[in-house]
C-alpha cells in the first residue's frame, strides 16, 4: 500500500514537472502572438535589409558569398566577386528559406534587380515564422536560465513574466530580414549551456560537452554578426586565465580547451575560405572601419554637448532636452541624416577623410585606432559612458530602470563569486561596453540583456515578496506577531 502510494506520488510529482514546460511555451507563445499581430509589415528595403537579401540573392544564383548587390557590381561574367564584408550565417538562412518559400524568393529577387524598389511585395512568412519560433525560443531559455540561476523555479516565472515585458521591443526581429533573433538565439543558447555545464561539475565529461556546445553556439553568434567574435575571444581567454588558478588545474584547463575547440570547429571554415578566396585570414573585412569612425565621429562632442547627452539620450527620446534647452537642441545626437549630426559626419566627411588618408580601406581600421583613439583614450572612454546607457534602454524605461537592479545583482556576485549569475551578467556587459565604444551603440545591439535584466527583477522582486510576507500582519499585535 505505501509503495503504490509512494509511486502515485512520484508519478504526480512528474506530471507536474511534465507539464511546467509546456505552460511555459504557452504563455510565451500566446503573449508573443498578439503582439506578433499589431506588428506591422515593412518594406524589405529598410535599414541593413537589402545587405541580406543581396548576399543571399547572389548564393542563389551564383553559388558564392558576395558583398551584396549595395557593395559590389558585376563582374564580366554577370555576377559578382566573392566577398566577407558581413558574416555568412544570416544570408545563408535566408537562401534555404527563399528555396522552400517561391514568394519570399521573388519579394528577394525584386528588391535586387530592381534596387530596393519601395513596389516590391514584402512576403517572407517562412523567414518571419522562423524568426518568431527563434524568439520563443529565447523565451523559454530565459524561464530555465532565471530558474537554473537563482535555483528558484519561481524566480524563473517572475523573470519570464518581467521579461515578456520587454516583448514589443523584440518583436521588430520577427518582422524584419535582419540578424537579431537568430543571434539572440545563438548567445542565449550558448548561455544556457555554459550554466548547464556548471551544473556537471561531477561529471567532467558531460561538462567539457556543454562547455564545447557553449563554444560552438558562440561562434554560430559571431558568423551572424562579427562583433560575437570579440565576446568568444574575452570569454575564451578568462576560461583559460581561470583554469591556471583553479584547482585541479588539468581539469579545470581542458573544459576551458572544450570551449575554444567548440568556437573554433564552427569559426575556422569560414576564416580559411576567406584566406583561400581573398587572402584575408579574418571574419569579415570592410564593415567594421566604416562602424568604427561613426562612433569616432561622437568623440568630436564638446563638454557641454557630452553633459547634454545623458539626458538627450534618454529613453523618451528627445523630450526632457526639448523642455530644458528647447525644439532641435538634441539634433545632433540623432541618427539623422543632416549635415550637423555626428552620425552623418561619420557616415561622409569623416568617413572619406580618414579612408584617404589611411591610404585606403585595407589600412583604415589601424588609421583611426592610431590617430583617434589611443591618443586620445580617455576621451574615447568618457563618450562611451552615455552611449552604453543610450543601448540600455530596451523598450525604453523597462531597460534603463533594470540596468541598476541588474548592475547591483552582478557586483554581489562579483563579491561572493556566484558563477551562476556572473555567466549570465557578464557577456551582456562586456557587449555593451564593447558597442558603446566601438559602434553609434543602439538598443538593437544589446538585446541580449534581456535575459540578465529579468534575472536581476525576478531575483529583486522575489526578495521583496519573501521580506513582506515576513512582515506582521496588519491589525496584530506586536505580543501576538
Amino acid at each position: 500500500m505505501a509503495d503504490s502510494i509512494s509511486l502515485s506520488a512520484r508519478l504526480a510529482s512528474a506530471g507536474r514537472c511534465a507539464s511546467r514546460p509546456g505552460l511555459a511555451l504557452l504563455l510565451v507563445v500566446a503573449t508573443l502572438a498578439i503582439h506578433w499581430s499589431r506588428s506591422p509589415i515593412q518594406d524589405l528595403h529598410d535599414f541593413d535589409q537589402p545587405d541580406y537579401l543581396g548576399i543571399a540573392y547572389d548564393l542563389r544564383h551564383s553559388d558564392r558569398f558576395t558583398d551584396g548587390y549595395l557593395n559590389a557590381s558585376p563582374g564580366p561574367d554577370g555576377t559578382r566577386p566573392p566577398g566577407m564584408r558581413f558574416a555568412p550565417l544570416y544570408p545563408a538562412v535566408l537562401a534555404v528559406a527563399a528555396m522552400f518559400d517561391p514568394a519570399f524568393d521573388r519579394a528577394m529577387s525584386c528588391v535586387v534587380e530592381q534596387d530596393a524598389d519601395h513596389l516590391c511585395p514584402r512576403s517572407a512568412s517562412l523567414v518571419r515564422s522562423v524568426q518568431f519560433a527563434l524568439l520563443c525560443g529565447v523565451y523559454l531559455l530565459l524561464w530555465w536560465i532565471a530558474a537554473a540561476a537563482s535555483g528558484s523555479r519561481r524566480v524563473g516565472w517572475i523573470a519570464l513574466a518581467l521579461g515578456l515585458f520587454a516583448a514589443p521591443a523584440l518583436m521588430g526581429g520577427v518582422n524584419y530580414m535582419m540578424t537579431e533573433n537568430l543571434t539572440l538565439f545563438l548567445v542565449t543558447a550558448a548561455t544556457a549551456a555554459a550554466l548547464k555545464a556548471t551544473a556537471n561539475a561531477r561529471v567532467h565529461a558531460r561538462q567539457g560537452a556543454w562547455f564545447a556546445l557553449a563554444g560552438a553556439l558562440l561562434g554560430l553568434a559571431a558568423l551572424t554578426r562579427p562583433a560575437f567574435e570579440y565576446l568568444f575571444l574575452a570569454s575564451a581567454a578568462t576560461g583559460l586565465t581561470l583554469a591556471l588558478l583553479q584547482s585541479p588545474r588539468r581539469q579545470a584547463f581542458i573544459r576551458a580547451l572544450c570551449f575554444v575547440a567548440g568556437g573554433c570547429a564552427v569559426m575556422l571554415p569560414w576564416i580559411v575560405r576567406n584566406d583561400l578566396v581573398l587572402s584575408r585570414p579574418a571574419l569579415s573585412f570592410g564593415y567594421a572601419s566604416e562602424v568604427l569612425v561613426q562612433r569616432i565621429a561622437f568623440d568630436a562632442m564638446s563638454w557641454t554637448e557630452f553633459g547634454q547627452s545623458f539626458v538627450c539620450w534618454l529613453p523618451d527620446g528627445s523630450g526632457m532636452g526639448t523642455l530644458l534647452w528647447g525644439v532641435g537642441a538634441c539634433a545632433r545626437f540623432q541618427l539623422e541624416q543632416r549635415a550637423d549630426t555626428f552620425y552623418w559626419i561619420g557616415n561622409t566627411t569623416l568617413l572619406h577623410s580618414t579612408v584617404a588618408a589611411a591610404g585606403g580601406l585595407d589600412h583604415h581600421l589601424s588609421y583611426l585606432v592610431h590617430t583617434y583613439i589611443i591618443p586620445d583614450l580617455a576621451w574615447h572612454v568618457m563618450v562611451s559612458i552615455p552611449l552604453a546607457l543610450r543601448g540600455v534602454s530596451i523598450n525604453h524605461y523597462w531597460g534603463f530602470v533594470l540596468t541598476f537592479v541588474c548592475a547591483a545583482m552582478t557586483w554581489r556576485a562579483l563579491r561572493t563569486g556566484d558563477r551562476r549569475i556572473l555567466i549570465v551578467t557578464l557577456p551582456g556587459w562586456f557587449m555593451l561596453a564593447f558597442h558603446a565604444a566601438c559602434a553609434v551603440n543602439q538598443v538593437r545591439y544589446n538585446l541580449m540583456l534581456v535575459v540578465p535584466f529579468a534575472l536581476a527583477g525576478g531575483l529583486a522582486l522575489d526578495k521583496a515578496w519573501i521580506r513582506w510576507k515576513r512582515l506582521p500582519s496588519l491589525g496584530k499585535s506586536p505580543r501576538a506577531a
